[in-house]
């Protein structure tokens, strides 16, 4: 019997020998179940853990960032002017509480978000004017963090000084930047003049108004423009912001609405397939801005006449700053979808774009011919803020505002100063490596 019952265990099959074993060996057997059980216990309650520290750390970042529009801060600050639609008010203060930052923003006695400067510079230094919107004026960092000031450092030296003026005001477009140098800009004699540009400059070189807020048009007679409709109205009254409806975002998880916005902008493809689950809300269509026409392939006639005025308003510009003594440098600042191709991919998805209607490196090129032309050096910030999105330390935009973090500012300020010792439009003073 024992020989018999020896040889039927031998012939059990692959899935008879495990629970012989298991019946042989079970205190061994259950021990190791125990243990990975208790492993599993330890993975699930480590993943639940820092699930909960991410969800906390997500709460903490969405409960101290407020929204709002810029308008609402900026018209704190800003005065009626008749010639330019608006400036800054000398000596105000304001402070910008946004979404991903805060940051106190004071107005120098000369009206300049800027450090208090002379009209007429000391003996020896050599004077540099800022010229541009909201990424000059740059509101969205410390001013010590800004494109002008950064530049500033990077371009002094041991052996000479330079400065450059923050000429910049947040809603400025080229043809008030123009009549802001004529007035004021000039006082500081400058030796060059930075002009930056953005897209929507293009369509506000042609219109009076920078969306519901009266700005000065201009009109030529000859190569001599005017201004066509001063005194320029003041604004309009500014209705109280409304309170922004923050409830479905607070009942929600902050973890997982930090994912859908980082999956949203890196790939909307994505972010849309997992939307079908319900998991959250699918990327809502939206309305083409009329500014954003800029980037299509065949403009419309409205902007061609924009383009037009803005050829005509640098042209202007040009021959300005040369009767004074300076030389004029355009610079353009690309918007984040020219920069970031998740960005690009969503603002796609968003609006309906195809790519045989529509070039994000449209408005750069336009300009890039506009500048030849008139024999105007011109740079095109695009690789360097691409060269900084790909590289460490993050990305050059703030992620849900439009504007440079202090990453960009810093890029931005290293490409113009490279771009300007290579141009022989400075002293060399040796780089300080300043930033």
């Amino acid at each position: 019997m024992l020989k018999k019952a020896k040889a039927a265990s031998t012939k059990a099959g692959p899935l008879t020998r495990p629970y012989a074993r298991f019946f042989q060996h079970p205190a061994r057997v259950t021990g190791r179940l125990r243990a990975a059980l208790g492993d599993l216990v330890l993975v699930v309650a480590s993943l639940a853990v820092c699930f909960a520290v991410l969800e906390i750390a997500a709460r903490i970042a969405r409960g101290g960032r407020k929204g709002g529009k810029e308008q609402r801060e900026r018209m704190l600050y800003a005065e009626h002017d008749p010639l330019l639609g608006w400036r800054k008010h000398p000596g105000a203060r304001v402070v910008y509480d946004r979404r991903d930052y805060r940051v106190e923003v004071s107005i120098n006695g000369h009206g300049l978000r800027d450090e208090e400067r002379d009209y007429q510079a000391a003996p020896g230094v050599f004077r540099i004017l800022a010229l541009g919107d909201s990424f000059v004026e740059a509101f969205m960092v410390p001013l010590e963090s800004t494109v002008t000031q950064r530049l500033e450092r990077r371009l002094s030296g041991e052996r000479c000084s330079v400065e450059v003026v923050n000429g910049g005001t947040a809603g400025y477009s080229t043809d008030q930047e123009y009549l802001f140098f004529k007035e004021e800009g000039v006082r500081y004699d400058p030796k060059v003049v930075l002009l930056f540009f953005y897209y929507n400059d293009v369509l506000y070189n042609a219109s009076n108004h920078n969306i519901h807020i009266p700005k000065p048009v201009l009109k030529f007679d000859g190569n001599t423009p005017h201004v066509a409709n001063f005194p320029v109205p003041p604004q309009p009254p500014v209705k109280p912001a409304e309170p922004e409806d923050d409830s479905a975002s607070v009942r929600r998880s902050a973890a997982l609405e930090w994912l859908a916005t980082r999956l949203e902008r890196s790939a909307p493809h994505l972010y849309n397939a997992i939307a079908r689950t319900g998991l959250w809300r699918p990327i809502r269509r939206q309305r083409l801005s009329p500014e954003f026409l800029v980037y299509m392939r065949n403009v419309p006639p409205e902007i061609k006449r924009a383009w037009e005025m803005t050829g005509r308003i640098l042209g202007a510009l040009d021959r300005e700053t040369a009767a004074h003594g300076a030389r004029l440098v355009v610079v353009y600042i690309p918007s984040r979808i020219e920069v970031n191709a998740g960005d690009w991919e969503l603002t796609k998805v968003r609006y309906g774009l195809k790519d045989e209607k529509w070039d994000r490196g449209r408005v750069a090129g336009r300009l890039a011919e506009i500048a030849r032309a008139g024999k105007i050096p011109f740079l095109d910030l695009t690789p360097a803020l691409q060269r900084a999105a790909k590289s460490f330390g993050g990305q050059p935009y703030y992620e849900t505002d439009s504007h440079w973090n202090a990453r960009g500012q810093d890029a931005a300020a290293q490409e113009i100063a490279g771009f300007l010792r290579g141009q022989a439009s400075v002293p060399a003073c040796g780089d300080s490596g300043g930033r």
